[in-house]
Order: C-alpha cells, then structure tokens, then sequence
C-alpha cells in the first residue's frame, strides 16, 4: 500500500489539516480525498510529491481535479 497525505484548510480559515492514510491506487486515493477534504481546496500527496490539486466546483460536491505542474 502506498503512503497519501491531503492537505487542506482548516474549517476555521487559520491554517491547514493534513490527513495521512495508505490506498492501493491514486484512484483509491481519490476516493478518500474527496470524502475527507473540508473546504474548497485540497493538495494531494504520493509520499512526499504533490500529485494533484483539487478545488470543489460550487457546493456541487463535484472534486475539480488537476495535475501537479
């Protein structure tokens, strides 16, 4: 299993959260982000390199999901 951390904003606007947990697949992972993030935005981590970021589309509850540059 590999090692993901999400980073996000803390519900109170100061600082952030980051939740470490292990999935099969970045697909697997996927999964628990969008379950897990609190906010508008979430970075997502294989290890110790960004993979992806995500930004919630308008309360829809639809993940917006973009390759780490």
């Amino acid at each position: 299993m590999i090692k993901y951390t999400l980073r996000f904003a803390a519900e109170d606007s100061e600082g952030e959260h980051k939740v470490s947990f292990h999935a099969h697949s970045t697909a697997g992972a996927l999964d628990v982000a969008k379950n897990s993030a609190k906010g508008d935005w979430a970075d997502l981590y294989e290890r110790d390199t960004l993979i992806c970021r995500m930004q919630l589309v308008e309360e829809s509850g639809v993940w917006l999901v973009k390759p780490a540059v």
